[in-house]
């Protein structure tokens, strides 16, 4: 059995094949059809020495019957495979990404969003934010107000788990609201119902409310659902008495 290794070429692929002479140009074009993606009716097929050069010949679409050894192949030559559908050649020319269809994001809608690589240099005033006055825009100096809003001095709370921080939720009391001094945007003091916080309700010297130490933590309001959330005993146990 005659084997002849082949380099197959098409608009979207290009790899080493080895082939038996004696399958027939039917079977061939078969094999060939889920690696260059062409249907093997529309394949049109040629021989050519290397990759830059002119067809030795060109597979008669008639020739179906025929052996590949008929023609003639040697090792390393280039069988280049083509579509004679010109529909099918447009719709399978992968490396043209005008046919893809891409989602534009409005410019305005991108310079809201928090979670973009503008968004992270203009909080750290990287770029053309590198000037701090104009880099503290009103959308930081704003940041989380609408949640705020619904959050009061005086409500009991939950704390979402933080991974690396926290991996449990923690109850509390509302103690403070409002914008501070180390972190733009609004914040939400929590005391704590057991000692789980950071700190005694100060942070950087400066005294936002008052509770006993490691009791105290700052969160953003994203974090923080109000409600009837009663204090956990943590301590706690099903029996009276052992």
């Amino acid at each position: 059995m005659s084997v002849v290794t082949l380099f197959v070429e098409s608009q979207n692929s290009s790899s080493e094949r080895r082939f038996v002479k004696s399958i027939t140009i039917n079977d061939l074009k078969g094999r060939l059809e889920p690696i260059v993606g062409i249907p093997s009716a529309d394949q049109q097929l040629s021989i050519l020495q290397g990759t830059d050069s002119q067809p030795v010949c060109t597979v008669p679409n008639d020739a179906g019957d025929r052996m590949l050894g008929y023609f003639p192949v040697e090792d390393y030559m280039v069988l280049r495979v083509t579509s004679t559908n010109p529909s099918t050649t447009s719709a399978l020319n992968f490396n043209d990404d005008s046919q893809v269809e891409k989602y534009v994001m409005d410019d305005d809608e991108y310079d809201r969003r928090t979670d973009t690589v503008r968004a992270f240099k203009r909080r750290h005033n990287m770029g053309r934010f590198a000037d701090a006055k104009s880099a503290m825009s009103l959308d930081e100096e704003d940041e989380f107000k609408d949640l705020a809003a619904t959050i009061a001095v005086g409500n009991r709370c939950e704390v979402a788990a933080v991974p690396g921080v926290a991996d449990y939720a923690r109850r509390g009391t509302v103690r403070f609201v409002g914008k501070t001094s180390f972190r733009s945007g609004y914040w939400v003091g929590i005391e704590y119902d057991e000692p789980v916080g950071k700190n005694d309700g100060s942070v950087d010297s400066v005294c936002y409310f008052k509770c006993l130490p490691n009791h105290g933590s700052f969160v953003r309001p994203d974090k923080v659902t109000v409600g009837e959330f009663p204090e956990e005993d943590l301590f706690g146990s099903d029996l009276e008495e052992m």
